[in-house]
Order: C-alpha cells, then structure tokens, then sequence
C-alpha cells in the first residue's frame, strides 16, 4: 500500500514537473502592450475597432518577432510599449465596394512610436529605450516569399519591426557590457 501511495506522488510530481517546463518552454519572449489605441493615428484593421485592431497586431508582432528574439537574445523578453501606431497607407472608404481594402501610397507611409524594454530571466532590465520607427521606403520593400505573405495585411508593419529589432536588440556580451539600441 505505502509503494502504492509513493508511485502515484512520484508520478503526480513528475506530471507536474513536465507540465510546469512545459508551460515555461511556450512563454513567449515578446510582450506588446499599448497606451490607448483610441488615441493612435490609424491602427484599424478592416472594419475592426482599436481595440479588437490592437488585439490582431499584438498577437501577429508577437508570432514575427519570437523568433528574431529568440536568437538576437535567447532567455530574454522584449517588451515593446506602443505610444502611437500609424499604419502603412489608408483605407478609402468612400470608393464602393473597397472599404476593407488598404491602398498603400508612398506619402503615407508607416509610423510606430514605442517604448522598449529588454527584460532577464530573473526580471531585471538589461536595456531599454524609446523609438519613433518611420519608413518612408516601405513600398520599395518588395513582397517576396509564400503565397500567404502576400496577403498579409500587416507585412510592411512586421518588416520594419523585425528589421529595428534585428540590428538593435541583443543579449548582454559575455564581459557584462550591455548593448543598446
């Protein structure tokens, strides 16, 4: 009876163990936050509110840039903070038919003013910052890749992301010395 009892708390504590490593394997290294949306240039998505549109860029910010984090600075969480969001283009709702459909013109180009942050495993900040991300240039960005990328509503936004956080975010040097973008 007392090997019983045993077996099953070992087996209770190894369940809880993996289920435990599991959970901490799939926190996501990248974590949006906003101030208002309300108050953001333009971050509507389709026929979407801020809010709901905020919801689908954090969650479509946060799938890009995992993995540029992920090998810029593995072990570490980057927090981005957004203050403002215009995004690339605008709609034109009056032209029939057209009213979910982005036109992407050079003179309205993408503008992201955020708040950085670069976080440990034990919660201490390594870096931060802030940042105005403008490109003026997007368009000349060419759509190359999958099928499903040239439809992706939020591709030029994504690019500029991972490009910033690509050249600007990494994990402190061996000697202790930081790195700020």
């Amino acid at each position: 009876m007392k090997t019983m009892s045993l077996l099953r708390w070992s087996l209770v504590a190894l369940v809880s163990t993996v289920a435990v490593t599991g959970l901490a394997a799939n926190l996501p290294n990248v974590r949006i936050e906003f101030d208002n949306p309300k108050f953001f240039t333009d971050i509507r998505i389709h026929d979407f509110d801020e809010f709901r549109s905020a919801d689908i860029f954090a969650r479509e910010m946060t799938k890009a840039l995992s993995p540029v984090v992920a090998k810029a600075a593995p072990g570490y969480t980057l927090v981005l903070h957004f203050t403002d969001i215009d995004l690339g283009g605008r709609y034109e709702p009056w032209k029939p038919q057209h009213s979910q459909i982005r036109y992407n013109r050079q003179w309205l180009p993408l503008r992201m003013t955020f708040k950085y942050t670069l976080i440990d495993s034990r919660g201490r900040t390594i870096s931060q910052g802030s940042k105005s991300l403008s490109d003026t240039l997007f368009l000349g960005w060419s759509v190359g890749g999958s099928y499903w990328e040239n439809w992706d509503y939020l591709y030029f936004e994504k690019r500029a992301l991972v490009r910033w956080v690509g050249q600007n975010i990494r994990a402190p040097y061996p000697g202790g010395e930081y790195s700020k973008g």
